[in-house]
């Protein structure tokens, strides 16, 4: 057995590790568990962190992504595999946070990944992570799919809360803004979901037959006005290049 194949093994064996597990392990429980250095087995936690398949507590526990338990590997897998690498170089880029998400059930989005700035002062939010598709850019984006008339009857299955003092509830105004964002292919949200918090979405252009995915941009209200932009120009760019880089014959 080459080194490669070694590697995918490892790969393998601690996700399936991780499967049985809900509670979370550390990373004396992986090396033990697996029979592995500590330094091999906080490099192979380091890369799926990055990518999405697990997630680190506030401690030290890492556990299994549960969008990643929920659907399982075959919807997420490519994205996860293709899109972190890219956030980061757009969050070093733009110097914000970058989040990947996914339509949810009951018209919320899944927030699948993230890249957070390296700011001191940034927008962050834990992961895993479900948000309302009504008040933030990410979610407005991927409502944008759907026509006027199925904008509206996913909003009035929806609870529509005042998250700040400048969310908007109404739902003739958010069909507004839904379509402003399947006119232009980029929703904005300015301190609807959090004060002092800005979002910048686009949808990823996966095709016909792969399941919607959007590309956000969490930036920090006060810097968006001067890197409107760049920011926009940045976004699309990058998710133009995830989906260049998954294929048109991939399936998410």
């Amino acid at each position: 057995m080459n080194d490669e194949i070694k590697s995918a093994a490892r790969v393998l064996d601690m996700l399936e590790l991780f499967s049985a597990r809900c509670d979370g392990l550390s990373l004396t429980d992986v090396a033990k568990g697996l029979d592995l250095p500590k330094s091999s087995a906080l490099g192979l936690l380091r890369t799926l962190s990055r990518r999405g398949y697990l997630v680190r507590d506030d401690g030290d526990l890492y556990r299994l992504n549960d969008m990643v338990r929920r659907d399982g590997f075959a919807r997420h897998g490519r994205l996860l595999r293709v899109g972190p690498p890219l956030m980061r170089d757009l969050a070093d880029t733009v110097g914000e946070t970058v989040l990947l998400g996914m339509t949810g059930d009951r018209d919320v989005v899944r927030l699948i990944a993230k890249e957070a700035a390296s700011r001191d002062i940034r927008f962050d939010i834990d992961l895993p992570r479900q948000v309302p598709a009504y008040c933030t850019a990410i979610g407005r984006v991927l409502l944008s799919v759907k026509d006027d008339d199925g904008v509206r009857a996913a909003l009035s299955r929806a609870t529509l809360e005042q998250q700040t003092e400048r969310t908007v509830t109404d739902i003739d105004r958010l069909v507004e803004l839904v379509a402003e964002a399947r006119a232009t292919g980029v929703a904005i949200v300015e301190d609807e979901f959090a004060l002092g918090g800005t979002g910048i979405a686009c949808l990823i252009p996966l095709g016909p037959g792969h399941a919607h995915a959007a590309l956000n941009i969490g930036c920090v209200s006060a810097r968006f006005p001067a890197t409107r932009g760049d920011l926009i120009s940045a976004l699309t760019q990058t998710a133009g290049r995830i989906a260049a880089a998954i294929g048109p014959d991939r399936a998410v």
